[in-house]
């Protein structure tokens, strides 16, 4: 009898966080989907409401509005470089940092440790950065996109504490046939790290794609090194102008509102995310237990 009501409250426990997943994953999408459909409704019959599920009078002039601007192909392209080489270069040099540091024989470990983690806490504010940025010349370059971010240091405390995992015996056998420190570093502790990677490229990369306020202060001026995310924001500014009549009104804007416009703008700046994010869930939960910081 006691199991049979154990089988039985089991039973109702897993329907109700069945249930309580659903309700979650139902209010996390819905506002992306609603989104979808009042980008794809007439933006001047959205102004009536009452779309929720599906597109009333179906128009893509927003969407014909956003590509047909003649800087869009450069941003996109600018964006997807930063993201590919940042990310990457962010991971590989992160992870080499996280090596060293995960080491028991370095020398004044602690201290490096303790220096790094410091910065996370302790910043020096906009204007010594900017400052900083322009001294070496990163100024209307696209290596404003990359240096500065080649170094996470929560990333590194979560690769340097899923390396510490690893143990030394890996790192005592390889050393002991002869391999060196980066051979080790490349050949045997990267490829065993793929799960907590992944889950920092995952994070490095939407940062990178998301990213617009260092493009708006180093290359606000320069049209071809602006990435997507700057261009759909002046693409937002002017049509909420052209609509508020503080600027005439063009023939691409006139039958478009600023609602249909930032809905078809951030399907487009939050579309390639969500389609890369799930061939990387499987290792997202595993890097980020294996990998979590412990006191």
């Amino acid at each position: 009898m006691n199991i049979w009501k154990e089988s039985v409250y089991d039973k109702l426990f897993n329907w109700i966080v069945t249930f309580v997943l659903l309700l979650v994953g139902v209010l996390t999408l819905y506002p992306f989907y609603y989104l979808l459909v009042y980008s794809l409704n007439d933006p001047i019959d959205a102004m009536r409401g009452d779309i929720y599920f599906w597109p009333r009078i179906f128009s893509i002039i927003a969407y014909k509005m956003v590509w047909n601007n003649n800087n869009l192909s450069q941003a996109a392209f600018i964006s997807f470089a930063r993201t590919v080489t940042g990310t990457s270069l962010m991971i590989f040099m992160t992870s080499m940092l996280s090596y060293v540091l995960s080491r028991p024989h370095l020398i004044w470990r602690r201290f490096f440790n303790l220096l790094f983690v410091i910065t996370m806490y302790i910043g020096s504010g906009i204007i010594p950065w900017y400052l900083t940025m322009v001294t070496y010349g990163f100024k209307n370059t696209f290596l404003v996109y990359i240096i500065p971010g080649m170094i996470g240091i929560y990333n590194m405390i979560l690769i340097r504490t899923y390396m510490q995992q690893l143990g030394n015996e890996l790192w005592e056998s390889a050393q002991m046939d002869g391999a060196n420190e980066f051979l080790i570093f490349v050949r045997i502790i990267l490829p065993l790290c793929l799960p907590v990677l992944a889950v920092v490229g995952i994070m490095g990369a939407v940062g990178q794609w998301n990213a617009w306020f260092d493009a708006a202060v180093f290359n606000g001026a320069n049209d071809n090194l602006k990435p997507l995310q700057v261009i759909l924001i002046n693409m937002l500014k002017r049509t909420a102008m052209s609509s508020s009549g503080d600027a005439p009104p063009s023939e691409a804007t006139a039958a478009l509102t600023p609602e249909a416009m930032r809905a078809s703008v951030t399907m487009i700046a939050t579309a390639p995310i969500i389609m890369v994010y799930p061939f990387f869930q499987r290792y997202f939960a595993q890097g980020i237990m294996l990998g979590a910081v412990k006191g």
